[in-house]
């Protein structure tokens, strides 16, 4: 059962490095571009399929993580892959938080922007952390 886990947690990494990616050249070139009268609504949808798929990643790690296995050889600084897990799940909620819910698109565009940019580095560190 735990190869399941280790495996379904392997593959979601490139889905979270694709979407991720994806969000965030979108979100640059609308932000450049200055097509940011309203808020894209493929972009926005964009988005949301890449929270869940962190968020998914995420719920995945916990659940490798309640089966008692560790990231790596479970030695030295394997708790390192739990921090940028935790900044893949968390950024774009922590970006909610700092946009301006509509009254900014420009800003929030940017803001989301910045926040998919920041989720891809921290999963290509987990990626380096993670695998034995």
């Amino acid at each position: 059962m735990a190869q399941v886990f280790i495996t379904l947690h392997y593959w979601n990494q490139f889905l979270v490095l694709a979407t991720g990616a994806i969000t965030t050249i979108w979100g640059f070139v609308l932000f450049f571009t200055k097509r940011t009268e309203t808020l894209n609504p493929a972009w926005r949808i964009a988005l949301i399929v890449t929270g869940c798929v962190a968020a998914l990643q995420g719920l995945l790690g916990i659940i490798m993580v309640i089966m008692g296995l560790r990231p790596g050889t479970g030695t030295g600084l394997y708790w390192l892959h739990y921090v940028y897990g935790a900044i893949v799940v968390f950024i774009l909620p922590v970006a909610l938080t700092y946009s301006s819910s509509g009254k900014n698109v420009r800003r929030d565009v940017l803001i989301f922007s910045i926040a998919t940019l920041v989720l891809v580095a921290a999963a290509i560190r987990a990626m380096m952390t993670g695998p034995a």
